[in-house]
């Protein structure tokens, strides 16, 4: 039993330092420029021990990808869930965005230049699945538009168009930080991603 939690624990130790280590690189090189040995070499493994954790380089591209993009919806999700008023939570579903691009910026970078839309093998499957997680970051955002109208926080506005603007707005912000890489904070644009939003949407006085 305690062989079997070992070899496990092993496993998942070494599957993490070959999506890492593929992380770094991706980001540096893009997905075409990069070879499964460069990898292999950055996380101490043989090519052949890389390939018994991922068969092809587009399976390790697409791994990384779909991973580390549940990682952020968990955390907006579990972000908001802590909060209780609705502009809060809207401003938490802004601030743990950016929070997490802040903290991966190489991965960020990396899915923001679209290297998946040229993959082959693998190119239907990341889709549908990057299309699934995106589907329930969406609906958690147009949630909070229809709670923030019932609770009369919001205007009442089309909610699905309301969601629209302030993913819009949330990552044109995070895309110019990712593309500038400015010293100051991206954190720092939160208000101002609030203060745009909410001028439109928000009911005065509340």
């Amino acid at each position: 039993m305690l062989k079997a939690q070992r070899r496990e624990r092993e496993h998942h130790q070494r599957r993490t330092e070959i999506l890492a280590q593929a992380e770094k690189i991706f980001a540096e090189k893009g997905f075409r420029n990069t070879s499964v040995a460069e990898i292999a070499t950055a996380s101490g493994f043989a090519v052949g021990t890389l390939y018994q954790f991922f068969p092809s380089k587009e399976q390790l591209y697409i791994s990384m990808v779909t991973e580390k993009l549940e990682v952020l919806y968990a955390f907006i999700r579990d972000s908001v869930a802590k909060e209780t008023h609705v502009i809060k939570k809207i401003e938490t579903l802004v601030a743990s965005l950016y929070r997490f691009v802040e903290a991966h910026a190489a991965f960020c970078s990396i899915f923001s230049r679209g290297d998946y839309m040229s993959l082959s093998e693998g190119s239907a499957e990341l889709r549908r699945q990057l299309t699934e997680g995106y589907a329930a970051h969406i609906a958690l955002t147009e949630a909070l538009m229809k709670e923030g109208i019932r609770l009369g926080h919001l205007k009442n506005r089309d909610p699905v168009r309301m969601a629209t603007a302030l993913r819009g707005i949330a990552n044109a912000f995070a895309s110019e930080w990712l593309n500038l890489r400015e010293e100051a904070s991206l954190m720092g644009y939160v208000p101002y991603v609030m203060d745009i939003f909410l001028g439109g949407v928000r009911k005065d006085g509340r």
